[in-house]
């Protein structure tokens, strides 16, 4: 590996999406990850989506390029597995509720003994204290305490108050992004101070620190005299066309003015209603009914193919929605070489999305597959000096 994680050593105690995530994402940077996952079954998410020869693709992206320990870490020799993963590595993940990992003996204070240089980062729910910390947390339910299922919920023109899910993991996904950058900001500091530390982080935290710029805008600055305005959210205009749907997104008068134009509209723009962005923002309804009476007809009569012509023409931000089965064949997509074929061991063809960023001094290489149960156990047990108990420990169940 030449990615700029190579030669850190990361432990992986956690499972389904927001730890795991985490470690694949500093797996495709380099770094040397080890999965510690349980006897047999392993991670639960190994079960979760479609899956080939009973292998998740789904697992593979969020577990890519890992080695597999399987070890019930809840037994001492488990645990003793642990300390000795500890003693020379740089990053522990885990995101068992608050308090389990304490009480297994492999909390952040009990292998900061070991290893004071190590970097531990816990990842809960709600957060690891306070009055929802030991309750079960998944996904939506962050989504819809945190207040972003009420910013979904502004789409809808009937039921402005019915709340809406975002249909994907976004919290985990994000949660894993801010524990990488996490990790990554204590190395640093590391490389300063000497010492490691503890970082905590909560699904909840993730979502408030997320929305709070752009969706709470009509609600960051408090007290009197404020020209309050309607948050930017949302500010995209969906077309339906003859032939599909599109979207439009207009700031500068410019392109307000070539939107209207597009749609044969041209004195909307002159109304000094929607003269400036700032007007347009404050009659904000008044706008939506004008496009529902004339853009939305207008856009009827007109392909997808057409519309983008017209709105490149007046330079307009305009694109189709796609499906996802479409962008592999995308010519974007196809240039920034986004999308990537490989064979697994196991699931076979499967198709991925490459690590986001391009390192000129440190490119990254394609990482291995995702990793069977238990796959490297034996090696890894061999690298801590404890092969000698291999057969005797798997024998008992202690490890797989």
């Amino acid at each position: 590996m030449t990615g700029p994680l190579t030669g850190f050593r990361v432990i992986d105690l956690s499972a389904v999406v927001s730890g795991p995530f985490t470690g694949a994402l500093l797996a495709d940077q380099g770094a040397d990850v080890i999965k510690v996952e349980r006897v047999e079954a392993g991670d639960i998410q190994r079960h979760v989506g479609s899956a080939r020869n009973g292998y998740s693709g789904f697992f593979h992206v969020i577990n890519r390029g890992k080695r597999s320990i399987a070890a019930d870490i809840g037994a001492p020799e488990g645990r003793r597995i642990v300390e000795a993963l500890a003693k020379g590595a740089d990053v522990v993940i885990q995101n068992f509720r608050p308090g389990v990992v304490d009480r297994l003996g492999v909390g952040y204070d009990a292998l900061a003994k070991i290893n004071p240089g190590i970097v531990y980062l816990s990842i809960s729910g709600f957060g690891q204290t306070g009055p929802r910390a030991g309750d079960r947390a998944y996904d939506p339910i962050i989504q819809a305490y945190s207040g972003i299922g009420a910013i979904q919920g502004r789409i809808h023109r009937e039921h402005p108050d019915k709340p809406e899910q975002v249909n994907m993991l976004l919290l985990d996904k994000l949660t894993a992004w801010t524990g990488f950058q996490a990790i990554t900001a204590a190395l640093l500091a590391r490389t300063r101070s000497g010492k490691g530390q503890l970082i905590e982080l909560s699904m909840l935290d993730t979502a408030l620190q997320f929305i709070w710029a752009d969706t709470t805008a009509d609600i960051i600055l408090q007290g009197d005299g404020v020209d309050q305005r309607p948050p930017v959210g949302a500010s995209g205009t969906v077309h339906q066309f003859k032939d599909g749907w599109g979207v439009t997104m207009t700031l500068s008068q410019d392109e307000f003015a070539g939107m209207c134009r597009a749609f044969a509209m041209a004195e909307v723009a002159a109304d000094p209603r929607f003269a400036t962005l700032q007007k347009r923002t404050r009659n904000r309804l008044a706008l939506q009914e004008i496009l529902a009476e004339r853009a939305a007809p207008a856009a009827a009569r007109m392909t997808v193919a057409e519309a983008a012509e017209a709105m490149q023409r007046e330079d307009v931000p305009f694109t189709r929605f796609r499906t996802l089965t479409e962008l592999e064949d995308d010519p974007q997509i196809r240039h920034n070489h986004n999308l990537r074929r490989r064979r697994h061991a196991v699931a076979g063809e499967l198709i991925e999305a490459r690590p986001a960023p391009l390192f000129s001094g440190t490119p990254l290489e394609t990482t291995g597959d995702a990793p069977t149960v238990g796959q490297h156990t034996r090696e890894i047990l061999a690298e801590l000096g404890l092969a000698d108990h291999f057969n005797e420990w798997r024998a008992r169940g202690v490890i797989s």
